[in-house]
């Protein structure tokens, strides 16, 4: 035995007027389309719910019985509506995002292919920029989130979840003349071609802030990237060009790039994801958030025995 949600809509309606017409009336539809609801409630359940007069409808015995059990049956209906209307927000829908480093293993990267994967849904805009550009981007209501590098005294106006923390370090090929030196001082840099982002980026301004307050020449860039790609990481391993390159790239071209010794131009920074101010967290970006979260968490600490 089943019965239809939109029957017992009906049914509860004309218990709570105690009347066909006026039920009819509250839920929209015909009155002919309520009665014969009614009558496919006492076909499928064997007895008569209602005693129909000239004053209207009143439950019988048996239908004030039936009448706890629609309320519960209605109930849950409108709860499973309401968990199917919140998986489909999660699993559709559009996510715009902003990222800085394209880069195929990074972690934004990561957990957008797995949302794409577990998600037929989900339409994804994505742009490519720079951490200020991006920053505006959320601020205006363009992009819903960014995943942007934060560096110490660089500020944003966007909220900012901070994600992992990273080490940017002067990196150069194995053999280039400077690695053999034990230490090393911006000043010593004078005549050294650099790979470096653009002069709006945050790491660019940093470090020429620093040789400007060693009384050292900015740095004289050869090659302007955005970030450290496997195209300029490949550069800086085959040329006498300097980077400054993340820890986490360098990792995978230890043997052919290594950093240099220059421990005031290491330059600590924040990954972090941001948000619009007050902004009203999505389910898609709740779940980008959440993924992220879990993705740069740093693996559990073995218990000592």
């Amino acid at each position: 035995m089943s019965f239809s949600p939109t029957d017992i809509t009906y049914f509860l309606e004309v218990a709570r007027q105690s009347h066909v017409g006026r039920a009819a009336d509250a839920v929209g539809v015909t009155q002919p389309a309520v009665s014969k609801a009614i009558r496919r409630l006492e076909d499928a359940v064997g007895v008569a719910l209602f005693e129909r007069g000239a004053h209207g409808a009143r439950l019988t015995a048996e239908g004030q019985l039936f009448l706890e059990s629609a309320r519960r049956f209605d109930a849950e209906h409108i709860e499973l509506m309401r968990s199917a209307t919140e998986l489909r927000a999660q699993h559709a829908g559009l996510l715009r995002v902003g990222l800085t480093n394209a880069a195929s293993d990074g972690p934004a990267v990561r957990v957008l292919s797995d949302m794409v994967r577990r998600r037929p849904g989900l339409r994804l805009a994505m742009v490519i920029g720079k951490s200020d550009a991006l920053n505006d981007a959320v601020a205006k209501a363009e992009l819903d989130v960014a995943v942007v590098p934060s560096y110490p005294g660089i500020s944003l106006s966007c909220d900012q979840l901070a994600l992992s923390e990273d080490t940017v370090r002067v990196a150069a090929r194995i053999d280039h003349p400077l690695a053999r030196r034990t230490a090393l001082a911006p000043a010593d840099l004078a005549d050294c071609a650099w790979a470096m982002p653009s002069r709006q980026s945050a790491a660019r301004r940093l470090v020429t802030q620093i040789f400007e307050q060693a009384g050292a020449p900015a740095p004289r860039v050869t090659l302007e990237a955005d970030y450290m790609s496997d195209a300029a990481m490949g550069l800086i391993a085959s040329t006498d060009l300097l980077g400054l390159v993340p820890a986490s790239v360098m990792r995978a071209w230890r043997g052919r790039v290594e950093a240099l010794p220059l421990p005031m131009l290491e330059l600590r920074r924040t990954l972090v994801l941001l948000t619009r101010p007050q902004a009203r967290w999505s389910p898609l970006m709740a779940a980008f958030r959440d993924q992220l979260l879990a993705d740069s968490a740093p693996p559990a600490a073995a218990i000592p025995r």
